[in-house]
């Protein structure tokens, strides 16, 4: 196999690029994505990007990488492992693609994606969300790798489609049809199999998994039934990067319901289960509970990573209890690309499970596995270039770090105390608005928290050396 050293450099925005083919008006099919048009022909609009001068070598240009937070460093770090890929990429953390699952939010999700794979296509960044003025020296991108599931699932079509208006020919890899081929290589006895997939509540909700899982599957064993679950990790995601809507170091007892989105006791949509407290074998420390006057428990809110991997790994095999009874879960995919990072802790409750009672003993196959879809993704990505002869000179080293914060020029805009959307500003703005909630500006301490830049020095240190050598 060829050397990656002649082709990972990567911009990193957690975002990719593209190649223009035409000088014409740009043509916009589906008008309900107005960003599109808008992107391509209003010159007014922030938004607005000419395709007219874009790089024709493409060999010279970076991997475009994005995602919603960090998660997406783990499948850029995939990327550089993979037989030493060197030639940098460009990542950026997003504005709130988490989890788009209430009423009408799937389209704005869209849009949000198409906004990302704009700044990857373009050269504008902020040194400073303050400035007026954007930077212009970044580069363009030669192949888009999208490392989020969620943006995946809903976004991943809608961007194709829109590549195509602008008259772009570039690549363009999403992460869900690469971890349903890789979960299925190698499996034996499928028909006593469960496959489970954990995954963001807008994943789930997309049923992108279970319909690439089949997919693939009839593809291999033909028109045989496959067992597939799912099972969202409510907050799991956001708490990993410490949003606050779902931990809070600083708590010491339950917070109000604005406060706080993740599960706990009597919620009507993540309600915790009091009958299963010894499945979930909660750390008790990292929960914030309170008691009625006659001793009973009435909230218990979970305040660690931990507490939220164990709710989510306890209620799939509940589903699993409900739905199956004569096959075994033998595969999970890490449907996530921030639930890598805690793979050893996921795979602890489920053994732990196996060992809680005879029930659950029988539905987890004593050689579970876990499939990070980045290494399915990487290679994809690498025949891709590979095949088209993409292969560039440049260094991991040359690789570039941004991340979206919020506006504070834009009046429209709410930012809290804390510089961060308030969680019901984030889900609620609509689709179609040319206003520029967000800058991107360069990857900086700033913007991430201590606990977040240690675990990835420890989980990622390539990755973080990398980040942190620029």
């Amino acid at each position: 196999m060829k050397k990656l050293n002649h082709f990972a450099r990567a911009i990193v925005i957690l975002l990719l690029l593209f190649f223009p083919s035409c000088r014409n008006q740009i043509k916009v099919s589906d008008q309900k994505f107005q960003i599109v048009s808008e992107i391509g022909n209003n010159t007014e609009s922030p938004f607005y990007l000419s395709f007219v001068n874009y790089p024709e070598d493409k060999n010279k240009l970076p991997i475009g990488i994005f995602d919603s937070g960090t998660g997406g460093l783990t499948v850029l770090n995939t990327i550089y492992q993979m037989d030493q890929y060197n030639n940098g990429s460009k990542n950026i953390g997003t504005d709130g693609l988490l989890d788009f699952n209430s009423e009408g939010k799937a389209d704005f999700l869209r849009e949000l994606v198409i906004k990302d794979v704009r700044f990857l296509l373009g050269k504008d960044y902020y040194n400073s969300p303050s400035d007026h003025k954007a930077q212009t020296d970044k580069q363009e991108v030669k192949a888009i790798v999208i490392a989020c599931n969620t943006a995946t699932a809903y976004g991943l079509e809608t961007v194709q489609k829109a590549i195509e208006d602008w008259g772009i020919d570039v690549r363009v890899i999403g992460i869900v049809d690469a971890g349903s081929k890789a979960v299925l290589q190698a499996m034996e006895n499928p028909s006593s199999k469960i496959i489970g997939v954990l995954a963001s509540e807008g994943a789930c909700s997309s049923q992108a998994y279970p319909n690439s899982i089949v997919e693939n599957y009839r593809k291999i064993f033909g028109d045989e039934n496959v067992a597939v679950v799912q099972q969202a990790g409510i907050g799991l995601a956001g708490a990993i990067d410490g949003d606050l809507n779902y931990i809070d170091p600083n708590a010491s007892n339950p917070r109000d319901a604005k406060s706080y989105q993740g599960p706990d006791i009597g919620h009507l949509s993540y309600p915790l289960d009091l009958s299963l407290w010894e499945a979930y074998n909660f750390e008790v420390k990292d929960l914030l509970t309170s008691y009625d006057d006659e001793g009973q428990l009435i909230h218990a809110q979970l305040n660690s990573v931990t507490n939220y991997i164990r709710y989510m790994v306890t209620h799939m095999m509940e589903n699993i209890k409900t739905d199956f009874t004569d096959k075994a879960l033998s595969r999970v995919i890490l449907g996530c690309t921030h639930y890598p990072y805690f793979e050893a802790q996921i795979r602890e409750h489920f053994l732990y499970l196996k060992s809680l009672n005879e029930e659950y003993d029988q539905l987890i196959d004593a050689d579970i596995q876990f499939v990070d879809p980045s290494e399915a993704l990487a290679m994809e990505l690498y025949e891709f270039i590979k095949s088209n002869d993409l292969w560039g000179d440049s260094k991991n080293e040359d690789s570039q770090f941004y991340i979206s914060v919020p506006n504070p020029l834009l009046a429209e805009n709410t930012i809290n105390e804390k510089g961060e959307f308030p969680y019901d500003y984030k889900y609620g703005r609509t689709l179609n608005s040319n206003l520029q909630y967000v800058k991107v500006v360069p990857f900086s301490d700033e913007w991430i928290k201590e606990t977040i830049q240690s675990r990835m020095k420890s989980n990622i240190p390539y990755t973080h050396k990398m980040i942190y050598q620029n």
